[in-house]
């Protein structure tokens, strides 16, 4: 575990960097699509949906850019490798989101008869919107008032960040189909003009 955090707590600490700023995206984006007055959850829900995937865009190019380096190490002999480093280093960035879910999910079933369950489930879901505010529209769209929505939308970047990393690692982008490629040239062919005097 140790040598797992040396070798990786650079890119957890640059995910959880991602997210904070996707949040804070997603939480101004969203209370902007609020203030309007006609359509107002169909804005909310696009404007989450945009920074949702601004912060998958975000996982996916930091794992991808994680893998091909992985790859350069091992084709040099100097390291082996470990194809479901992706996934692990995703699952350690995500444990703050895990606890706020696991928070959630605990407190609700006795949120109607014990008091500490009705703070513990405000604060869970208070710090579950300022941590993971890029789905503010999408939970409050699709399941204001489920707990389970919580843990749910932990996994989309878990499985980016895997699927990015795999990626890097064989040196493949998501989007190649769609890169245009230059057109092969011809070799220019020797004209046997005579030289001009």
């Amino acid at each position: 575990m140790k040598e797992f955090w040396s070798e990786n707590s650079k890119i957890i600490s640059k995910l959880l960097l991602n997210q904070f700023g996707a949040t804070f995206l997603g939480l101004m984006v969203v209370a902007a699509a609020s203030a309007a007055q006609s359509q107002k959850a169909w804005l909310m829900l696009f404007s989450s949906c945009f920074a949702a995937m601004f912060y998958l865009f975000l996982v996916y190019a930091v794992l991808w850019e994680r893998g091909g380096h992985d790859r350069i190490k091992v084709d040099g002999g100097r390291a082996v490798p470990k194809p479901w480093s992706g996934l692990w280093i995703s699952l350690v960035a995500n444990i703050p989101n895990f606890i706020l879910a696991i928070l959630v999910l605990i407190s609700n079933p006795f949120k109607t008869t014990y008091e500490w369950a009705v703070s513990m489930n405000v604060i869970g879901r208070a710090l579950c919107l300022l941590w993971e505010g890029m789905y503010a529209g999408i939970v409050s769209y699709f399941a204001p008032h489920n707990p389970l929505i919580h843990l749910l939308y932990i996994f989309p970047g878990i499985f980016v960040g895997t699927f990015g990393y795999l990626l890097g690692f064989k040196n493949m982008r998501l989007l190649s189909i769609f890169e245009l490629k230059p057109p092969q040239s011809q070799p220019v062919k020797p004209t046997n003009k005579p030289k001009q005097k």
